[in-house]
């Protein structure tokens, strides 16, 4: 997969977020990202992505938290955002960010998770 692949069948917008990311390319990701879901409409009432973080390598933490904190000011990704569900994948984390966003260590705990009728 590269960076981006919307799976049409289960309506989800998948994000692999390997390799080593700089503030540039993180910035450039997250253009690439708002344009791939400017062309598709939201279905279902929200948007659900997955992001796997499990061969990213930061080149620091401060661009870790940069990139964090764009994502949540130009994406909306916050608990009170009923239209954006995200479940991040990777090798450390697992459990609840808000109703909205989630860690997990597997992909298909992820699926499962993101595909669930929304409560």
């Amino acid at each position: 997969m590269g960076f981006y692949q919307y799976l049409a069948a289960i309506d989800v917008h998948a994000v692999d977020c390997s390799g080593r990311v700089d503030l540039q390319l993180g910035v450039a990701r997250l253009k690439a990202l708002e344009s791939e879901l400017a062309t598709r409409p939201v279905l279902g009432g929200h948007r659900k992505l997955i992001i796997d973080f499990r061969n990213t390598i930061w080149e620091s933490e401060e661009v870790h938290m940069q990139l964090s904190a764009i994502t949540r000011r130009d994406f909306g990704l916050s608990s009170s955002n009923p239209s954006l569900r995200v479940a991040f994948v990777n090798n450390r984390w697992s459990g609840a960010i808000s109703e909205s966003e989630c860690w997990f260590v597997s992909e298909a705990e992820a699926m499962h998770w993101l595909l669930r009728p929304s409560e």
